[in-house]
């Protein structure tokens, strides 16, 4: 089974407004055991930036001082994440997308085969980034990299690991049709973030939904990526 795994940057960093850099070890590490867990899966994580990729977005813009600055952060958060992995006796492969992705006429262009070929061996671990878009740069999300790989790699799950619950109607739902995207409802908290939220993600999936089975779950409850992993249906699937 061919699985994309994306940790929300709420999960694996603190992203309360105004920090930076604050990694949530203890999460992390957590992540990690479980993901260990399960074998027999060609699996491909995709991490959010968190606080490593947000504030510096919002203070320094996409200024080259911007782009070094945020890019550099987000290349030590993967490498926190990579170093989590490897402790737990995986071997992970880090693929930064800004060396290896860009943008050209709205379309994102990258080598899927790398990711092949790295998944005989390896784990690869990419996140969000910023990469170059035709003549300028843009913020390239997590999101926008999970669907771009479940597409191109045919991938058979595809579960998102976040802090925020989805609710419908003031209540959390098992399943959760796309059509009925206008009238969500999401618990927010105090958090800092440029690239959607969880509207935004919904909305991405809604390319890929009718192919492969997707979940939205609290990465924060103990078993739930394992779980995910291993073949469960957890927290929301999303439907067409």
């Amino acid at each position: 089974m061919r699985v994309i795994l994306k940790l929300g940057g709420a999960i694996i960093t603190d992203k309360r407004e105004g920090l930076f850099d604050k990694a949530e070890y203890n999460t992390i590490n957590r992540l990690a055991e479980e993901i260990a867990e399960v074998k027999d899966v060609e699996l491909i994580l995709v991490h959010g930036a968190g606080s490593f990729g947000h504030p510096y977005i919002k203070k320094y813009g996409l200024s080259p001082e911007g782009i070094s600055r945020t890019h550099l952060a987000c290349e030590r958060l993967c490498t926190i994440i990579c170093n989590a992995l490897l402790d737990k006796g995986l071997n992970p492969a880090p693929i930064h997308p800004f060396s290896s992705f860009k943008i050209e006429n709205c379309n994102i262009k990258y080598d899927p085969q790398i990711f092949e070929e790295l998944m005989e061996e390896f784990i690869p671990v990419t996140h969000g980034d910023v990469v170059r878009k035709d003549s300028e740069w843009c913020v390239l999300s997590g999101d926008d990299i999970v669907v771009e790989l479940a597409k191109k790699l045919k991938a058979d799950r595809v579960g998102f690991a976040t802090k925020t619950q989805i609710y419908f109607r003031g209540q959390p739902v098992e399943e959760f049709h796309l059509e009925k995207l206008h009238e969500l409802d999401s618990k927010e908290d105090n958090t800092s973030d440029v690239t959607g939220g969880m509207f935004g993600k919904l909305k991405k999936v809604m390319e890929i939904v009718d192919r492969v089975e997707v979940f939205v779950f609290n990465g924060m409850i103990n078993g739930s990526v394992s779980s995910f992993l291993r073949g469960a249906d957890v927290g929301t699937k999303i439907l067409p």
